[in-house]
Protein backbone atom coordinates (compact mmCIF):
# COMPACT_ATOMS: atom_id res chain seq x y z
CA UNK A 1 0.00 0.00 0.00
CA UNK A 2 2.66 2.50 0.78
CA UNK A 3 4.32 1.68 -2.91
CA UNK A 4 0.67 2.16 -4.05
CA UNK A 5 0.94 5.53 -2.63
CA UNK A 6 4.39 6.85 -3.27
CA UNK A 7 3.24 5.68 -7.07
CA UNK A 8 0.14 7.91 -6.67
CA UNK A 9 2.71 10.71 -5.18
CA UNK A 10 4.66 10.55 -8.34
CA UNK A 11 1.84 10.36 -10.85
CA UNK A 12 0.64 13.73 -8.71
CA UNK A 13 3.72 15.50 -8.95
CA UNK A 14 4.39 14.23 -12.63
CA UNK A 15 0.63 15.66 -13.67
CA UNK A 16 1.51 18.82 -11.82
CA UNK A 17 4.86 19.24 -13.63
CA UNK A 18 3.22 18.55 -16.97
CA UNK A 19 0.34 21.18 -16.50
CA UNK A 20 2.71 23.79 -15.11
CA UNK A 21 4.97 23.06 -18.12
CA UNK A 22 2.32 23.13 -20.91
CA UNK A 23 0.81 26.70 -19.10
CA UNK A 24 4.20 27.89 -19.23
CA UNK A 25 4.73 26.70 -23.03
CA UNK A 26 0.97 28.26 -23.66
CA UNK A 27 1.33 31.64 -21.57
CA UNK A 28 4.71 32.33 -23.09
CA UNK A 29 3.36 31.36 -26.76
CA UNK A 30 0.22 33.87 -26.21
CA UNK A 31 2.58 36.67 -24.81
CA UNK A 32 4.83 36.15 -27.81
CA UNK A 33 2.91 36.72 -30.23
CA UNK A 34 1.62 39.37 -28.62
CA UNK A 35 4.64 40.81 -28.15
CA UNK A 36 5.64 40.61 -31.97
CA UNK A 37 2.64 42.90 -32.75
CA UNK A 38 3.95 45.29 -30.35
CA UNK A 39 7.24 45.10 -31.77
CA UNK A 40 5.87 45.64 -35.69
CA UNK A 41 3.00 47.68 -34.51
CA UNK A 42 6.21 50.22 -33.16
CA UNK A 43 7.93 49.86 -36.34
CA UNK A 44 4.88 50.52 -38.32
CA UNK A 45 4.48 53.97 -36.10
CA UNK A 46 7.73 54.97 -36.65
CA UNK A 47 8.16 54.69 -40.31
CA UNK A 48 4.24 56.48 -40.82
CA UNK A 49 5.49 58.60 -38.83
CA UNK A 50 8.45 59.62 -40.76
CA UNK A 51 6.37 59.00 -44.35
CA UNK A 52 4.30 61.78 -42.40
CA UNK A 53 7.16 64.28 -41.40
CA UNK A 54 9.19 63.50 -44.72
CA UNK A 55 5.92 64.46 -47.00
CA UNK A 56 4.88 67.71 -45.14
CA UNK A 57 8.68 68.83 -45.43
CA UNK A 58 8.80 67.94 -49.11
CA UNK A 59 5.41 69.64 -49.68
CA UNK A 60 6.99 72.80 -48.01
CA UNK A 61 10.73 72.73 -49.19
CA UNK A 62 9.25 72.05 -53.04
CA UNK A 63 6.28 74.37 -52.23
CA UNK A 64 4.15 71.96 -53.74
CA UNK A 65 0.79 70.92 -51.75
CA UNK A 66 0.24 67.39 -53.81
CA UNK A 67 3.76 66.32 -52.45
CA UNK A 68 1.48 65.73 -49.20
CA UNK A 69 -1.15 64.10 -50.87
CA UNK A 70 -0.89 60.85 -49.38
CA UNK A 71 -0.76 62.39 -45.65
CA UNK A 72 -4.44 61.56 -44.55
CA UNK A 73 -4.12 58.00 -45.45
CA UNK A 74 -0.70 58.13 -43.86
CA UNK A 75 -2.51 59.98 -40.54
CA UNK A 76 -5.40 57.29 -40.76
CA UNK A 77 -3.39 54.47 -41.11
CA UNK A 78 -1.19 55.44 -38.15
CA UNK A 79 -4.01 56.70 -35.77
CA UNK A 80 -4.93 53.13 -36.47
CA UNK A 81 -1.60 51.47 -35.78
CA UNK A 82 -1.84 53.85 -32.78
CA UNK A 83 -4.99 52.49 -31.63
CA UNK A 84 -4.11 49.24 -31.75
CA UNK A 85 -0.80 49.08 -30.19
CA UNK A 86 -2.31 51.16 -27.15
CA UNK A 87 -4.89 48.03 -26.98
CA UNK A 88 -2.39 45.36 -26.89
CA UNK A 89 0.24 47.10 -24.31
CA UNK A 90 -2.69 48.68 -22.12
CA UNK A 91 -2.14 45.63 -19.46
CA UNK A 92 1.48 46.31 -19.85
CA UNK A 93 3.95 47.65 -18.32
CA UNK A 94 4.91 49.42 -21.25
CA UNK A 95 1.53 51.36 -20.95
CA UNK A 96 2.70 54.80 -19.95
CA UNK A 97 5.58 55.08 -22.30
CA UNK A 98 2.89 54.39 -25.19
CA UNK A 99 0.33 57.05 -24.00
CA UNK A 100 3.55 59.64 -23.65
CA UNK A 101 4.69 58.65 -27.20
CA UNK A 102 0.75 58.86 -28.57
CA UNK A 103 0.81 62.66 -26.59
CA UNK A 104 4.50 63.57 -28.56
CA UNK A 105 2.56 62.06 -32.04
CA UNK A 106 -0.63 64.54 -31.34
CA UNK A 107 1.87 67.60 -31.06
CA UNK A 108 3.44 66.52 -34.28
CA UNK A 109 0.19 66.71 -36.20
CA UNK A 110 -1.05 69.84 -34.71
CA UNK A 111 2.19 71.39 -35.78
CA UNK A 112 1.71 69.70 -38.90
CA UNK A 113 -1.74 70.98 -39.23
CA UNK A 114 -0.50 74.41 -38.50
CA UNK A 115 1.77 74.37 -41.34
CA UNK A 116 -0.89 73.21 -43.98
CA UNK A 117 -3.16 75.86 -43.21
CA UNK A 118 -0.19 78.22 -43.95
CA UNK A 119 0.43 76.44 -46.71
CA UNK A 120 -3.16 76.47 -48.08
CA UNK A 121 -2.41 79.95 -48.19
CA UNK A 122 0.40 80.09 -49.86
CA UNK A 123 2.74 81.54 -46.95
CA UNK A 124 5.75 79.31 -47.76
CA UNK A 125 8.06 80.95 -45.40
CA UNK A 126 6.41 80.83 -42.72
CA UNK A 127 5.41 77.52 -43.24
CA UNK A 128 8.95 76.37 -43.54
CA UNK A 129 9.77 78.58 -40.84
CA UNK A 130 7.01 76.57 -38.88
CA UNK A 131 8.36 73.22 -39.42
CA UNK A 132 12.22 74.24 -38.90
CA UNK A 133 11.29 75.64 -35.81
CA UNK A 134 12.46 74.83 -32.70
CA UNK A 135 9.13 73.32 -31.56
CA UNK A 136 8.68 71.09 -34.09
CA UNK A 137 12.37 69.71 -34.59
CA UNK A 138 12.31 69.59 -30.53
CA UNK A 139 8.72 67.46 -30.76
CA UNK A 140 10.40 65.35 -33.45
CA UNK A 141 13.62 64.29 -31.20
CA UNK A 142 11.59 63.97 -28.16
CA UNK A 143 9.45 61.25 -30.47
CA UNK A 144 12.46 59.41 -31.93
CA UNK A 145 14.23 59.30 -28.41
CA UNK A 146 10.76 58.02 -26.56
CA UNK A 147 10.27 55.34 -29.84
CA UNK A 148 13.56 53.79 -29.10
CA UNK A 149 12.68 54.13 -25.15
CA UNK A 150 9.60 52.31 -25.76
CA UNK A 151 11.36 49.52 -28.34
CA UNK A 152 13.97 48.91 -25.45
CA UNK A 153 11.00 49.06 -22.50
CA UNK A 154 9.31 46.47 -24.71
CA UNK A 155 12.50 44.06 -24.97
CA UNK A 156 13.19 44.23 -21.34
CA UNK A 157 9.44 43.49 -20.87
CA UNK A 158 9.67 40.56 -23.24
CA UNK A 159 13.06 39.70 -21.22
CA UNK A 160 11.79 39.70 -18.11
CA UNK A 161 8.81 37.62 -19.47
CA UNK A 162 10.98 34.95 -20.79
CA UNK A 163 12.67 34.79 -17.23
CA UNK A 164 9.95 34.14 -15.48
CA UNK A 165 8.90 31.22 -17.55
CA UNK A 166 12.03 29.72 -17.77
CA UNK A 167 11.53 29.78 -14.27
CA UNK A 168 8.59 27.59 -14.18
CA UNK A 169 9.97 25.21 -17.04
CA UNK A 170 13.17 24.62 -14.61
CA UNK A 171 10.78 24.10 -11.40
CA UNK A 172 8.59 21.42 -13.86
CA UNK A 173 11.97 20.03 -14.91
CA UNK A 174 12.43 19.34 -11.01
CA UNK A 175 9.62 17.93 -9.98
CA UNK A 176 9.82 15.85 -13.08
CA UNK A 177 12.73 14.50 -11.69
CA UNK A 178 11.71 13.74 -8.58
CA UNK A 179 8.72 12.03 -10.03
CA UNK A 180 11.31 10.06 -11.24
CA UNK A 181 13.45 9.21 -8.59
CA UNK A 182 9.98 8.16 -6.68
CA UNK A 183 8.45 5.89 -9.40
CA UNK A 184 12.05 4.26 -9.95
CA UNK A 185 12.21 3.38 -6.21
CA UNK A 186 8.39 1.51 -6.47
CA UNK A 187 8.68 0.58 -10.38
CA UNK A 188 10.00 -3.27 -9.14
CA UNK A 189 6.31 -3.60 -8.44
CA UNK A 190 4.62 -1.55 -10.97
CA UNK A 191 6.77 -1.48 -13.55
CA UNK A 192 3.93 -1.89 -16.74
CA UNK A 193 2.20 1.46 -15.35
CA UNK A 194 5.37 3.18 -15.19
CA UNK A 195 6.33 2.62 -18.69
CA UNK A 196 3.05 3.14 -19.54
CA UNK A 197 3.04 6.95 -17.65
CA UNK A 198 6.65 7.43 -19.24
CA UNK A 199 5.19 6.83 -22.73
CA UNK A 200 2.42 9.06 -22.13
CA UNK A 201 5.31 11.89 -21.17
CA UNK A 202 7.36 11.17 -24.19
CA UNK A 203 4.40 11.99 -26.04
CA UNK A 204 3.55 14.84 -25.01
CA UNK A 205 7.09 16.25 -24.71
CA UNK A 206 7.23 15.72 -28.24
CA UNK A 207 3.82 17.60 -28.97
CA UNK A 208 5.37 20.38 -26.71
CA UNK A 209 7.94 19.77 -29.48
CA UNK A 210 6.16 20.03 -32.77
CA UNK A 211 4.04 23.39 -31.27
CA UNK A 212 7.87 25.25 -30.55
CA UNK A 213 8.81 24.36 -34.40
CA UNK A 214 5.42 25.35 -35.68
CA UNK A 215 5.95 28.92 -34.03
CA UNK A 216 9.61 29.15 -34.81
CA UNK A 217 8.88 28.55 -38.71
CA UNK A 218 5.76 30.93 -38.08
CA UNK A 219 7.94 33.82 -36.72
CA UNK A 220 10.48 33.35 -39.65
CA UNK A 221 7.82 33.36 -42.61
CA UNK A 222 6.43 36.46 -40.31
CA UNK A 223 10.51 37.85 -40.66
CA UNK A 224 10.14 37.50 -44.20
CA UNK A 225 7.39 39.09 -44.73
CA UNK A 226 8.78 42.14 -42.70
CA UNK A 227 11.64 42.22 -44.87
CA UNK A 228 9.45 42.29 -48.40
CA UNK A 229 7.76 44.91 -46.94
CA UNK A 230 10.78 46.93 -45.85
CA UNK A 231 12.11 46.40 -49.27
CA UNK A 232 8.98 47.36 -51.16
CA UNK A 233 8.88 50.39 -48.71
CA UNK A 234 12.72 51.49 -49.77
CA UNK A 235 11.88 51.31 -53.24
CA UNK A 236 8.74 53.27 -53.06
CA UNK A 237 10.17 56.04 -50.89
CA UNK A 238 12.77 56.42 -54.17
CA UNK A 239 10.52 56.70 -56.73
CA UNK A 240 8.54 59.38 -57.76
CA UNK A 241 4.69 58.53 -57.64
CA UNK A 242 3.48 60.92 -60.88
CA UNK A 243 6.18 59.83 -63.25
CA UNK A 244 7.98 56.97 -62.19
CA UNK A 245 11.14 58.19 -62.19
CA UNK A 246 13.22 58.59 -59.82
CA UNK A 247 12.47 60.98 -56.84
CA UNK A 248 14.94 64.08 -55.86
CA UNK A 249 15.84 61.99 -52.56
CA UNK A 250 16.98 59.36 -55.05
CA UNK A 251 18.85 61.73 -57.39
CA UNK A 252 20.00 63.09 -53.83
CA UNK A 253 21.79 59.71 -53.24
CA UNK A 254 23.13 58.49 -56.58
CA UNK A 255 24.75 62.11 -56.75
CA UNK A 256 26.68 61.76 -53.23
CA UNK A 257 27.56 58.11 -54.41
CA UNK A 258 28.94 58.96 -58.25
CA UNK A 259 30.64 62.41 -56.99
CA UNK A 260 32.82 60.67 -55.03
CA UNK A 261 33.36 57.91 -57.47
CA UNK A 262 34.29 60.12 -60.33
CA UNK A 263 36.62 61.93 -58.21
CA UNK A 264 38.66 58.41 -57.28
CA UNK A 265 38.78 57.29 -60.90
CA UNK A 266 39.19 60.76 -62.43
CA UNK A 267 36.44 60.29 -65.21
CA UNK A 268 33.34 62.68 -66.42
CA UNK A 269 30.39 63.31 -65.39
CA UNK A 270 27.57 64.61 -66.93
CA UNK A 271 24.19 66.10 -65.70
CA UNK A 272 21.64 67.16 -67.65
CA UNK A 273 18.73 69.84 -66.31
CA UNK A 274 15.23 70.30 -68.07
CA UNK A 275 11.99 71.44 -67.69
CA UNK A 276 8.90 71.99 -69.35
CA UNK A 277 8.48 75.48 -71.25
CA UNK A 278 5.91 77.19 -69.74
CA UNK A 279 4.48 74.89 -67.80
CA UNK A 280 2.46 76.96 -65.69
CA UNK A 281 0.66 78.75 -69.21
CA UNK A 282 -0.01 74.83 -69.72
CA UNK A 283 -1.42 74.21 -66.14
CA UNK A 284 -3.77 77.17 -66.19
CA UNK A 285 -4.91 76.55 -69.82
CA UNK A 286 -5.55 72.33 -69.56
CA UNK A 287 -5.86 72.26 -66.05
CA UNK A 288 -3.71 69.66 -63.58
CA UNK A 289 -4.99 66.73 -64.34
CA UNK A 290 -4.08 67.29 -68.15
CA UNK A 291 -0.59 68.74 -66.48
CA UNK A 292 0.04 65.55 -64.43
CA UNK A 293 -0.56 63.61 -67.37
CA UNK A 294 1.79 65.96 -69.74
CA UNK A 295 4.77 65.03 -66.85
CA UNK A 296 4.20 61.28 -66.73
CA UNK A 297 4.43 61.62 -71.03
CA UNK A 298 7.85 63.73 -70.46
CA UNK A 299 8.83 61.11 -68.23
CA UNK A 300 8.40 58.43 -71.17
CA UNK A 301 9.81 60.15 -72.98
CA UNK A 302 12.91 60.46 -71.07
CA UNK A 303 13.08 56.81 -70.12
CA UNK A 304 12.52 55.79 -74.26
CA UNK A 305 15.75 58.19 -75.04
CA UNK A 306 18.10 57.95 -71.38
CA UNK A 307 19.39 54.09 -71.59
CA UNK A 308 22.80 53.15 -71.19
CA UNK A 309 23.61 51.38 -67.71
CA UNK A 310 24.47 53.31 -64.85
CA UNK A 311 22.49 56.72 -66.30
CA UNK A 312 19.84 58.20 -63.49
CA UNK A 313 16.71 59.93 -64.58
CA UNK A 314 14.53 61.92 -62.17
CA UNK A 315 12.15 64.30 -61.66
CA UNK A 316 14.38 67.12 -59.47
CA UNK A 317 11.03 68.91 -58.82
CA UNK A 318 7.50 70.72 -60.21
CA UNK A 319 8.09 70.05 -64.32
CA UNK A 320 12.11 69.85 -63.75
CA UNK A 321 14.02 66.42 -64.36
CA UNK A 322 17.55 66.18 -64.55
CA UNK A 323 19.54 63.19 -66.23
CA UNK A 324 23.19 62.06 -64.69
CA UNK A 325 25.76 60.58 -67.16
CA UNK A 326 29.12 58.77 -65.63
CA UNK A 327 31.73 59.01 -68.10
CA UNK A 328 29.94 60.75 -70.39
CA UNK A 329 31.82 62.57 -73.04
CA UNK A 330 30.77 66.78 -73.72
CA UNK A 331 29.46 65.52 -77.47
CA UNK A 332 27.59 62.33 -75.71
CA UNK A 333 25.37 64.45 -73.54
CA UNK A 334 24.60 67.26 -75.87
CA UNK A 335 23.74 64.22 -78.23
CA UNK A 336 21.30 62.65 -75.49
CA UNK A 337 20.23 66.24 -74.26
CA UNK A 338 18.73 67.13 -78.43
CA UNK A 339 17.30 63.42 -78.65
CA UNK A 340 15.67 64.22 -75.22
CA UNK A 341 14.42 67.38 -76.55
CA UNK A 342 12.86 66.22 -80.31
CA UNK A 343 11.74 62.83 -78.35
CA UNK A 344 9.46 65.23 -76.01
CA UNK A 345 8.93 67.82 -79.23
CA UNK A 346 7.66 64.08 -81.42
CA UNK A 347 5.21 63.66 -78.55
CA UNK A 348 2.88 66.29 -80.12
CA UNK A 349 1.51 66.99 -77.37
CA UNK A 350 -0.76 70.46 -77.60
CA UNK A 351 0.24 73.63 -75.93
CA UNK A 352 -1.86 76.51 -77.15
CA UNK A 353 -0.83 78.89 -75.17
CA UNK A 354 3.05 78.76 -75.53
CA UNK A 355 4.77 81.13 -77.30
CA UNK A 356 7.08 78.58 -78.43
CA UNK A 357 5.60 76.29 -80.27
CA UNK A 358 1.88 74.66 -80.91
CA UNK A 359 3.21 71.50 -78.77
CA UNK A 360 4.67 71.24 -75.36
CA UNK A 361 8.57 71.66 -75.52
CA UNK A 362 11.46 71.61 -73.16
CA UNK A 363 14.26 73.48 -72.27
CA UNK A 364 17.46 72.04 -71.50
CA UNK A 365 21.40 73.05 -69.87
CA UNK A 366 24.18 70.45 -69.89
CA UNK A 367 26.90 70.75 -67.79
CA UNK A 368 30.18 68.12 -67.78
CA UNK A 369 33.59 67.67 -65.76
CA UNK A 370 35.47 65.72 -64.65
CA UNK A 371 35.66 66.59 -60.55
CA UNK A 372 38.44 67.70 -58.91
CA UNK A 373 39.27 67.74 -55.34
CA UNK A 374 38.52 71.54 -54.72
CA UNK A 375 35.47 71.30 -56.67
CA UNK A 376 32.43 72.22 -55.40
CA UNK A 377 30.04 68.65 -55.49
CA UNK A 378 27.01 70.67 -56.09
CA UNK A 379 28.60 72.99 -59.16
CA UNK A 380 28.47 70.72 -61.83
CA UNK A 381 24.44 70.79 -61.00
CA UNK A 382 24.15 74.12 -60.55
CA UNK A 383 25.97 74.87 -63.97
CA UNK A 384 23.97 72.63 -65.57
CA UNK A 385 20.49 74.58 -64.04
CA UNK A 386 22.54 78.28 -65.14
CA UNK A 387 22.75 76.41 -68.69
CA UNK A 388 19.15 76.02 -68.85
CA UNK A 389 18.30 79.08 -67.13
CA UNK A 390 20.26 80.50 -70.66
CA UNK A 391 18.56 78.11 -72.42
CA UNK A 392 14.99 80.02 -71.60
CA UNK A 393 16.36 83.68 -72.19
CA UNK A 394 18.05 82.12 -75.85
CA UNK A 395 14.13 81.10 -76.86
CA UNK A 396 13.49 77.89 -75.00
CA UNK A 397 13.23 74.58 -77.10
CA UNK A 398 16.79 74.87 -76.88
CA UNK A 399 19.89 72.86 -75.68
CA UNK A 400 22.36 74.95 -74.14
CA UNK A 401 26.04 74.00 -72.68
CA UNK A 402 27.55 75.27 -69.60
CA UNK A 403 30.87 76.38 -69.10
CA UNK A 404 31.59 74.18 -66.18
Amino acid sequence: MRFLSSIHLAVLILLGAIGVGLYADLKSDELHEQNLKVQLGLERMVRLNQSLTNSVAMAVLEKNTLRAASYPTLASELDATVREVKALTQHMLLAPEMRALHDEQSALRAIESEVFALMRQAKWAEAYQVLLGGDYVMSLKLYEINSDSVVGALAIEMSNTARQHEKLRTITLFMRLAAAVLMLWAGWRYSVRLKTELAEQTRLRNAVTSAKEALEEKVQARTAELEAANRQLATLSATDGLTGLANRRRFDDYWAEEWPRALRQGTPLAVIMLDVDHFKLYNDHYGHQQGDDCLRQVGEALRATVRRAGELVARYGGEEFVVVMPGATEAQALETAEAIRAAVQGKAMPHATSAVSQVVTVSLGVAVGTPAPTDDRDGLVQAADKALYDAKHQGRNRVVLARY
